[in-house]
């Protein structure tokens, strides 16, 4: 069952309906658009899709023919010609729900990221995945039923075991945002007298920027949880300091659940995203598979109860990010003689923008559809408040000419604008190598070179 809603009342309530009826919840971003959904509803053969109207009127009901699989549509808001409205349903519907017992390793959700090579990845995780997450992150963050937990990530990312299951097993209330906003969040914060509020670095950077002392009352507040990119050094003891709360910082993916180490509440170091977590465990290796020592640089490679089942319909990639049985993160880091890690860098090219995971080869098939261009190849280039930003060098064919505001508008016309590319340069030839592979190493050089 596919989820095209924003963080709400009535996204929380779908997708919880959907795992008690033993089916499985297909969340993916309301800022998404047509191309984008349709690859991932039909390749998940999602049967039924709740979202809600605006955007599922012109992105799903306006092309119903890219969407064979869809039987029922359904419609949060304003009534939909030929969709069923979400309310109308629930009010007409039996107070009496037949539910199914589920074993814990059937699947619960599946989640949509990708690598740098072909399309997105469904990925599988089951009931203990995410209970055993939320377990952990109780602990991770010291909440109990008197809690109040807010967060404006969006609920259809892995965020969302941390940021609602989490709370929920704890039996704490959650404080729901659409959207961030750093003086709305601050402001929230203060009025519901809210306990834990969970982020990416981004929004906390954000939020410093506005914070007024006098303004605000933040005494409630004591721990701020960031993840899904790294929180520049300097911030950590601007963000205890001015908020006077217990910073705890986190490494993980959609492919374990979302935590895999944190920093313990009030034994973190600068820069480190702490030991792993309870029952997980994580090594590195250097390229022949050799487990290395403190100190070292190597991949992390992760076993424990939130990796997931494997990607769906898809065997080969699995077997591949499972070589000996452990998951095989992609990512690079070290680790101290406290057991501390540290995450230096990607083999990935993926990239993460103010949170969101961004993915250099499916904005280069965008920018291709363009007629004027010949070649394109986008990466991450280093930005001091979202992390990484999109950068797009391009080649266009003889004779035509762009704007850089043309190929923006162009990209966000086809792609969540988060994507889009807004740091555009246009080159007369993009290096190769002697196969006519673009040799993206050597643009990030001459990047690094022209600052």
């Amino acid at each position: 069952m596919a989820i095209y809603l924003p963080n709400s009342l009535e996204y929380i309530f779908t997708y919880f309906a959907v795992a008690r009826i033993g089916a499985i919840a297909n969340p993916f971003n309301i800022l998404f658009k047509t191309g984008e959904i349709s690859y991932i509803v039909n390749d998940s053969k999602a049967c039924i899709l709740i979202g809600f109207s605006g955007e599922t009127e012109q992105n799903v009901m306006r092309v119903k023919e890219h969407f064979p699989y869809l039987e029922k549509i359904i419609t949060v808001g304003l009534p939909v010609e030929g969709a069923i409205d979400f309310y109308s349903l629930i009010s007409g519907a039996s107070e009496n729900l037949e539910t199914v017992d589920c074993s814990p390793d059937e699947l619960v959700t599946l989640i949509y990221t990708s690598g740098t090579t072909g399309q997105p990845k469904g990925v599988m995780l089951s009931h203990s995945n995410l209970q055993s997450l939320a377990a952990l992150s109780s602990i991770m963050v010291h909440i109990n039923d008197q809690d109040l937990f807010m967060t404006a990530t969006p609920f259809c990312h892995i965020f969302f075991v941390e940021s609602v299951i989490n709370p929920f097993y704890a039996g704490a209330g959650v404080v729901i945002m659409q959207r961030f906003n750093p003086e709305k969040t601050l402001e929230l914060i203060s009025r519901y007298q809210v306990t834990h509020f969970a982020g990416v670095p981004t929004m906390y950077i954000f939020m410093l920027q506005q914070f007024e002392s006098a303004k605000y009352n933040l005494k409630a507040w004591r721990v701020a949880r960031s993840a899904g990119a790294s929180m520049p050094v300097e911030y950590v003891n601007q963000i205890e300091k001015q908020f006077g709360v217990f910073f705890v910082e986190s490494y993980g993916a959609t492919e374990t659940s979302s935590t895999i180490t944190y920093n313990r509440l009030g034994h973190g170091k600068a820069g480190a995203v702490g030991p792993a977590g309870r029952d997980i465990h994580v090594k590195l290796v250097d390229e022949s598979g050799n487990e290395l020592p403190p100190g070292e640089l190597g991949e992390i490679l992760v076993k424990g109860p939130g990796v997931f089942k494997g990607y769906w319909g898809m065997p080969e990639a699995t077997r591949a990010a499972f070589e000996g049985e452990w998951y095989h993160t992609g990512d690079l880091g070290r680790y101290d003689e406290d057991g501390c890690f540290y995450i230096v860098d990607r083999k990935k090219d993926m990239l993460i923008c103010g949170g969101y995971n961004v993915y250099p080869r499916e904005v280069e098939e965008v920018i291709y559809q363009h007629p004027k261009v010949l070649e394109a190849a986008v990466l991450g280039i280093k930005d001091s408040v979202r992390g990484e930003v999109p950068k797009a060098f391009i080649r266009l064919k003889d004779g035509e000419k762009m704007t850089v505001q043309e190929m923006v508008d162009f990209c966000k016309q086809k792609m969540a604008s988060y994507k889009a590319p807004r740091n555009i340069e246009f080159l007369s030839e993009l290096p190769k190598n002697p196969t006519g592979k673009i040799l993206k190493r050597l643009l990030i050089t001459d990047t690094q070179n022209k600052k």
